[in-house]
């Protein structure tokens, strides 16, 4: 098992995994096609770093954003995806993936790193708060929620 930072060349598997996720969510968009073009302009965006965990082939992959918060007086981190093929799961390659997402969060001189799951995917929530992530804000006493709009 080998996670390293994505380049360019790896956007096919990279789109290649992000599909196999729609899938996995059963949702039929964003199409191949989207992924790919979605995943290139990131790559040569700079504020996106994948890390992409190869077992003999790509099996997963984490995505980072990067952007300066007032709030964390410096750089935040956000992980915005972490996948890992459903043949590949239950050998802690998703806990890899977090602990590389942290040190690459760490590298780039983040203050602080934050995410969301949806409250019914126990798995997911499971290996956060193995690595201290919480809702809870102590900065506001209470429980953080994330909220989204779609804009027409």
């Amino acid at each position: 098992m080998n996670i390293r930072p994505a380049t360019p060349a790896d956007a096919p598997a990279l789109a290649a995994l992000a599909s196999a996720f729609r899938d996995h969510l059963q949702r039929p968009v964003p199409t191949d096609a989207q992924f790919l073009a979605s995943i290139e302009g990131l790559l040569a965006g700079g504020d996106a770093e994948f890390l992409l965990l190869e077992e003999g082939a790509p099996a997963g992959y984490v995505l980072l954003r990067f952007r300066h918060s007032m709030w964390a007086s410096g750089m935040e981190a956000t992980l915005e995806d972490l996948f890992v093929h459903p043949e590949r799961r239950g050998r802690g390659f998703g806990r890899d993936l977090v602990a590389a997402a942290l040190e690459r969060a760490r590298e780039r001189g983040c203050a602080t790193i934050c995410l969301d799951t949806n409250e019914h995917n126990a798995p997911s929530q499971a290996i956060y708060r193995s690595f201290g992530f919480s809702a809870f804000s102590r900065r506001w006493n209470g429980n953080q929620v994330f909220h989204r709009r779609a804009l027409p």
